[in-house]
């Protein structure tokens, strides 16, 4: 169907308005920044170098309807239009003499500074490229009397030459600019009209070359959510560290906290604070300086002592009588390792009495930063935490049993204390010449690391048989004991001094029970092969006699 009647019927031109946007920012919208057409004025052009060209779009819509519309499109330009254009200059305003130079007489100073400062701010904010230099307007008229179109682009001239100004990238941002304002507007009433959801407005702003994406914008949100979360996590550490500098605990020596401290009550009494501050060893928040061989030859004397008693009680040990002992009715070895056990139960049951945290800290515990020549003895006794206590004791009960059946009382006990005093002087060593100095080492764990090491060589078994039950598992002595050394060196070189196991120490107690085994064994054999000997001279003796 024609629309020719249309056409016909539609306002005349003189009664329709002219669009919200005049030729100069519809192609600068249309044109990238570089293409945006120059300002500059040429004697060609003349006074109609800034004037709007006047066209009309084709429209359908009655008289009424379009006056509305023009109306409602043009408030926001009327109302930027009214915002105050006043730039100044940048030599500041012009004398009397030269502004009745350049405008004569009939335009006062006044009048004629607050024209330049008015061009000035249309060229600095682009706005020139839209509403040229009309300042005739029922809007303007007031404020600027006697200015004509010639007058104030003679006005622009004398800006141009005296003050360049880049007025193509200015028009260029400011038509963005304006483009994006009319979009908003249209964004707004959309939304007003149901016509966009309201949650996609907030995306407009960080839209990229392909609109808006849903998996940008759940990224983001990703992201704020773990940037939140890194923000409550340093606050939380801050106030632990705090925490821990109020209480005198922070410095390199806070890092013995999972293995040396009793845990934190959530409100200390007065009574546990005493004796916590009674029982640093160091107020500093730094160990003290000494070198390393201070650090390490005290302990390593004492080690090498106990070791030395030890050798002499394996080798020079005889049991007592029957009716000599304490309890004659109860097995050697149970009541042995039983003994043990109820040391390092006295001990642990007594780092629960604050009044004894002085005296625990300085010997039952062992520390590079302060070290203490006797805590290498006492520390394989103490255990602080109800777990560390319960394995290292169940596995004494299991495998020194049959360790001291196998070796009998002396030697047993040289390989449990000898184990445990080497392998925590090795540890002491190690730390001491890595610098690692707020590590704290306690526990039997290196001296039931001697015991399984010695029992596992000296019984050859070419199988375990679990606890209990007859199951018989094919997995020789040899072969287990060779992944508890694996793992043991896996996890010194994995840990690199974070871990809460003290490998180094195990490591000392496996080598000390793997020597010990050595020398049983060698001793059986001289042993044994004196039996031989003496039955073979028995023997020979009587064949000879005959």
């Amino acid at each position: 169907m024609s629309n020719a009647c249309a056409v016909a019927c539609r306002p005349l031109a003189w009664l329709r308005f002219p669009p919200p946007w005049t030729t100069t920012l519809a192609r600068t919208v249309a044109r990238p920044p570089s293409l945006v057409p120059s300002l500059t004025t040429t004697t060609r052009h003349g006074l109609f170098a800034l004037r709007p060209f006047a066209f009309r779009t084709f429209a359908t819509t009655t008289a009424l309807s379009a006056k509305k519309k023009k109306q409602q499109q043009h408030a926001p330009a009327q109302q930027q239009q009214q915002e105050k254009e006043d730039a100044p200059l940048p030599t500041g305003d012009l004398t009397a003499e030269q502004t009745t130079a350049l405008f004569g007489a009939h335009v006062t100073p006044a009048t004629g500074n607050a024209l330049l400062r008015a061009l000035q701010h249309r060229r600095i904010t682009g706005s020139l490229a839209e509403r040229g230099v009309r300042f005739d307007d029922k809007n303007n008229k007031a404020s600027y009397p006697g200015v004509t179109p010639s007058l104030a682009l003679a006005a622009l001239e004398y800006l141009r030459a005296k003050f360049p100004v880049d007025e193509e990238a200015a028009a260029a941002a400011w038509a963005r600019a304006e483009a994006q304002r009319l979009e908003h507007e249209l964004i707004a009433r959309a939304e007003r009209l149901r016509i966009y959801k309201p949650v996609e407005r907030a995306a407009q702003h960080n839209e990229g070359l392909y609109g808006y994406s849903e998996l940008e914008a759940m990224r983001r949100r990703n992201e704020e959510a773990w940037e939140r979360e890194e923000k409550e996590r340093e606050a939380r550490e801050e106030k632990e560290a705090k925490e821990l500098e109020r209480q005198g605990r922070s410095g390199p020596l806070a890092r013995v906290k999972g293995r040396v401290e009793l845990a934190q009550r959530k409100e200390k009494s007065e009574f546990v604070r005493y004796y916590e501050e009674q029982a640093m060893l160091i107020k500093e928040k730094e160990a003290p300086r000494m070198s390393t061989a201070r650090r390490v030859l005290p302990s390593l004397a004492i080690a090498t002592f106990v070791l030395t008693l030890s050798y002499l009680l394996a080798t020079t040990y005889h049991p007592p009588a029957q009716s000599s002992r304490i309890f004659p009715t109860t097995a050697p070895a149970l009541t042995t390792c039983l003994t043990l056990v109820t040391l390092n139960l006295l001990v642990f049951a007594a780092w629960r009495i604050p009044p004894l945290w002085p005296t625990l800290n300085r010997f039952f515990v062992q520390t590079p930063g302060y070290p203490v020549a006797l805590s290498v003895v006492g520390n394989i006794f103490s255990h602080q935490e109800p777990l560390h206590f319960f394995w290292n004791m169940l596995l004494l009960m299991s495998a020194g049993v049959q360790l001291h059946e196998f070796v009998g009382r002396g030697t047993f006990l040289g390989i449990y204390v000898g184990g445990g005093v080497a392998g925590a002087a090795a540890s002491l060593t190690c730390f001491a010449l890595a610098r690692n100095l707020g590590t704290a080492s306690l526990g039997a764990s290196g001296a039931v690391a001697a015991v399984i090491g010695a029992l596992l060589l000296l019984r050859e078994a070419e199988h375990l048989v679990v606890p209990g039950t007859d199951w018989r598992v094919p997995v020789s002595s040899s072969l287990l004991l060779s992944a508890f050394l694996a793992y043991e060196v896996w996890g010194l070189t994995r840990g690199r001094g974070k871990t809460s196991i003290d490998h180094v120490a195990h490591l000392g107690g496996y080598a000390t029970g793997m020597v010990a085994a050595w020398g049983v064994k060698r001793g059986l054999a001289e042993r044994r092969r004196e039996v031989e000997e003496r039955r073979r001279e028995r023997g020979g003796g009587g064949l000879f006699g005959k």
